[in-house]
């Protein structure tokens, strides 16, 4: 009795269907971990903006007490005026205060972080120049919170490239470069700070 052979296009099905399941495994797995990590990096970033929003809320507090001891012919006052109308990613409104725009880029997260950081810098000048300034309970609450929240941005900085860094350095190691590649992920820029801004700004009172 003759045994009934397997038809060769058969077999070669097989074989397609095997290599089709076993790229397809190879790809499922870098894609998943890529979103994974993408989304770690889009975390990471609304952490900066919400630190960030955090020192504009205080900055919006105390302008108005700011704006009314100085001089409006001050270059001091100047400065901080052009800061806060012409620097791109924040918004300001009707009423002086001064919001990171939605979905803001991460170009502008740094605008934002070296121009509020200079009006941090901007104030403390204010401070020196108008001591009435300095006995405001306001001013006094200003200097507490200034120094939490300049440690919360740096730390958000300093996760948000260490997480930059684990997604880039995944995506750019092979295989999974293939994957990038065919999916769309590409490399992701790190957060710069200005050089003025990687030193956390302080108010003075002495």
């Amino acid at each position: 009795m003759n045994k009934r052979k397997f038809p060769g296009w058969a077999i070669a099905l097989i074989i397609i269907l095997v290599i089709v399941l076993a790229a397809g495994i190879s790809v499922v797995g870098p894609y998943n971990t890529m979103v994974g990590y993408d989304e770690q990096v889009t975390t990471a970033q609304s952490n900066i903006q919400t630190q960030l929003q955090s020192r504009l809320d205080k900055i919006n507090e105390l302008m108005p007490a700011v704006q009314g001891a100085m001089n409006q012919e001050d270059d001091i006052y100047k400065d901080i005026a052009a800061l806060r109308s012409n620097t791109p990613g924040i918004q300001m409104d009707a009423d002086g205060n001064m919001t990171i725009e939605n979905n803001a880029s991460l170009q502008d997260l740094e605008n934002a972080d070296a121009a509020s950081s200079q009006m941090l810098r901007d104030i403390n000048v204010a401070v020196e120049a108008y001591p009435e300034l300095k006995s405001t309970d306001l001013m006094k609450d200003f200097m507490t919170s200034v120094e939490g929240i300049e440690n919360r941005i740096s730390y958000a900085r300093e996760q948000y490239n260490e997480d930059v860094q684990e997604y880039n350095v995944y995506i750019r190691s092979f295989p999974h470069n293939i994957a990038a590649g065919l999916f769309g992920f590409s490399q992701k820029d790190k957060f710069e700070a200005s050089t003025a801004a990687q030193n956390a700004p302080t108010v003075k009172f002495d």
